[in-house]
């Protein structure tokens, strides 16, 4: 994958799990470069780019949709995640927070009581990390955003309160780190079933699908059209847009 929308490697540091975001125990962490990325390739094939609903139906500990929720915190007016491993949504939960203006505040107020108190640089380095964090998180007209973390199994039914989803992008269960649970698993089609119940809640007439899986994976539907399919290491990204009549 040639980077089109991000070809300068840019210092993320303010993103590692030694900062402010937390990494879930088993859930394996998302390049940022590669996720703003592919970010901005979904935007691309969106009719309109902002207000945007997102969603990650398999967020684990909610690391790239928070990284997201940041770095294109101007696009965005509504982040969701939901996952079946309640474990780690707690730290989904503790990760999302830091996008609304209180939970980021409260996250700096500890980082700054913590360094006046033990005068520590990796406190100081955490706490400018924030303030820059800051930065991004309030550059857009959604300030008040609605975030939500919530438990689900996609691949069960859909979640009934989602509607008019813009985006969804999800890095699918693989490896050794993260595996499948729930229904779909059972039944041995959990991709079918995820999509299923995708479809459901998007905006049809201008919404996309990233899915970021391993290059063996096959990702087709009936109710969608493969628009970009792009491989980078040992991940592939394909992007679907529903189709209104199927």
């Amino acid at each position: 994958m040639k980077f089109k929308y991000e070809p300068i490697k840019k210092d993320y540091s303010d993103f590692s799990s030694d900062k402010l975001l937390v990494n879930a125990p088993r859930t394996p962490a998302f390049p940022v470069r590669v996720a703003s990325e592919i970010m901005a390739r979904s935007l691309s094939f969106l009719d309109t780019a902002e207000g945007l609903t997102l969603y990650d139906p398999c967020c684990g500990g909610g690391h790239l949709l928070t990284v997201l929720g940041f770095c294109y915190s101007k696009n965005l007016k509504n982040v969701y995640g939901s996952d079946i491993d309640a474990k780690a949504l707690e730290y989904a939960q503790k990760n999302l927070n830091l996008l609304t203006p209180e939970g980021l505040a409260k996250k700096m107020e500890t980082l700054e009581y913590d360094y006046e108190k033990q005068g520590k640089e990796v406190q100081l380095e955490a706490l400018n990390s924030a303030k820059r964090l800051e930065t991004q998180l309030f550059n857009t007209t959604y300030l008040k955003k609605d975030i939500q973390c919530f438990h689900w199994d996609i691949t069960k039914e859909k979640p009934p309160h989602l509607k008019n989803v813009n985006i969804v992008m999800t890095d699918l269960p693989y490896g050794n780190m993260a595996y499948w649970q729930g229904e779909g698993a059972v039944q041995n089609n959990p991709n079918k079933q995820m999509l299923d119940n995708i479809y459901q809640t998007l905006d049809l007439h201008n919404s996309i699908v990233t899915i970021i899986c391993n290059k063996e994976e096959k990702i087709n539907h009936q109710k969608f059209e493969q628009v970009k399919r792009l491989k980078h290491g040992k991940r592939q990204f394909i992007f679907l847009r529903p189709l209104t009549i199927y």
